[in-house]
């Protein structure tokens, strides 16, 4: 059973979202606040503007007075730089804490000063023509006036591209730790979700190939390792029901041997009852060669009675997948042997296996691969007809190559496509399970090789089994 776990992906995921939602709000929030000072800073730039064009406008009648003697110049001199107090006034008004409060309180100092003068002026000499240094006073504080005012202009328009530098920078920082954490989301979905998707897909992929083969779990701590141990155990489980569904069509396969074996038996214990007759007969002629001779044939048949027998224990009783060293040659006339019965007379069976190539395989396993698949071969070939079972070594791939051949009816394109895939079987319905094929793919898998098929309509099957080398491992 999967442990379970306290945090399982749901939490996981809706905690990083949480965090990734809380990083942006966060972003937002510090961004909107530089924006709405830098809309309020943009607010004192026009402030800043407006004081200095008054401020020029203020000195534009001060020089139409001393030009043209007008003394209504004055007075809209005098309104104007009242206009720019009031913007002054205003201007520190907007915030507590304005860096260029210093210049302000200047520029209010001087206008006052400004327009002390004026007054003075507008008391001695209506006219300004007797009282040049008052009026070197005046255009001296006009200058001084503009001046200030100029240099809140140009404190404010570099307050603002400061603001902008740093509104860029942040959008930069921001833009980078956004990029950033996005791809680090990307690698822990990756990590903790797709690969192990992709892990658990090629495990699914080579089980539908009958690879049973257990999965490193990802120690994720959440629905995805309870997952990967799930499929691990699945694949246990289908591991032993596959040992039961070859078991199972080995107890259908004895059930049809059987009546055949009993026939192979029959002929050497008549060969052995008449033997015994004839012994038995020619007991008292005292014939000691003859007697000796009908002693032999009794030996032999109860020796070829054994084999059968023996043959057909081994291959019914039940054992773990193991592999030994055995000759391919013995497997085979063993399997030939049980399967014989099933084979009309007026099929011949050929063997052509070298007596050294010898190997590890599970000797009671093959043995059902190759019944299997001499019996297919049986009943694909309609009346006279040959099976050959042949074994070639292919160095560069490091196998051993065994084919088995029938000059049967062959297997059309879109039936060799399902031929191992389990149940299914162009027999009519009763007599076939379907499993067999399947099963001795199944066979061969457990023994990290391979089979395929190839054949032609009216030329006949031809399966052919890879399996490694004797002390060779094969990577799949």
């Amino acid at each position: 059973m999967p442990r379970q776990y306290p945090y399982g992906m749901s939490f996981k995921i809706l905690t990083v979202l949480v965090f990734y939602i809380c990083a942006i709000a966060m972003m937002a929030y510090v961004s909107h606040d530089d924006l709405v000072a830098t809309e309020n800073k943009i607010g004192i730039l026009e402030f800043a503007y407006g004081i200095h064009n008054v401020v020029l406008e203020a000195r534009r009648y001060e020089k139409n007075y001393f030009l043209y003697g007008q003394k209504e110049a004055l007075t809209e001199n005098k309104r104007m730089l009242g206009e720019a107090l009031e913007l002054d006034h205003r201007m520190v008004d907007t915030g507590e804490n304005l860096a260029v409060s210093p210049k302000l309180k200047e520029l209010e100092r001087e206008v006052r000063l400004y327009l002390q003068h004026i007054d003075e002026l507008l008391a001695g000499d209506p006219g300004g023509q007797n009282n040049p240094h008052i009026a070197d006073k005046i255009r001296q504080q006009g200058k001084v006036i503009s001046e200030i005012s100029e240099e809140i202009v140009d404190f404010e328009k570099n307050q603002i591209h400061l603001m902008i530098s740093l509104l860029r920078g942040q959008l930069i920082s921001w833009s980078t730790l956004a990029i950033f954490i996005g791809i680090l989301l990307t690698i822990l979905i990756i990590y903790f979700i797709f690969k192990p998707l992709s892990v658990i897909k090629k495990a699914t992929v080579d089980i539908a190939q009958g690879k049973f083969r257990s999965i490193e779990v990802i120690h994720t701590r959440d629905e995805i390792q309870q997952m990967m141990e799930a499929f691990n155990i699945m694949v246990c489980e289908l591991e032993r029901r596959q040992d039961q569904l070859i078991q199972a069509e080995k107890l259908s396969s004895l059930g049809t041997l059987t009546a055949g074996v009993a026939h192979q038996l029959n002929n050497p214990l008549n060969n052995i009852s008449t033997s015994c007759q004839i012994a038995i007969d020619e007991f008292d002629g005292g014939d000691t060669p003859f007697l000796k001779k009908m002693l032999g044939n009794i030996d032999q048949e109860t020796l070829r009675a054994r084999d059968v027998v023996k043959s057909l224990l081994e291959f019914s009783r039940a054992q773990e997948f193991c592999l030994r060293e055995m000759q391919l040659s013995e497997v085979v006339h063993k399997a030939v042997l049980l399967a014989k019965s099933q084979v009309p007379p007026n099929i011949s069976i050929k063997i052509d296996i070298p007596e050294n190539l010898v190997f590890h395989i599970d000797v009671q396993r093959m043995q059902e691969v190759f019944i299997n698949l001499i019996i297919n071969a049986a009943q694909a070939i309609n009346r006279q007809g040959e099976i050959s079972i042949t074994a070639t070594m292919d160095f560069p791939a490091k196998e051993v190559v065994i084919e088995v051949h029938d000059s049967g009816a062959g297997i059309s394109e879109e039936l060799q496509a399902r031929i191992f895939d389990p149940f299914f079987t162009t027999k009519a319905e009763g007599q076939g399970t379907g499993l067999g094929l399947s099963v001795v793919y199944g066979i061969i898998q457990k023994h990290q090789g391979t089979i395929t098929v190839q054949s032609t309509l009216g030329r006949g099957t031809s399966f052919f089994i890879r399996l490694p080398f004797p002390g060779q491992e094969k990577h799949t």
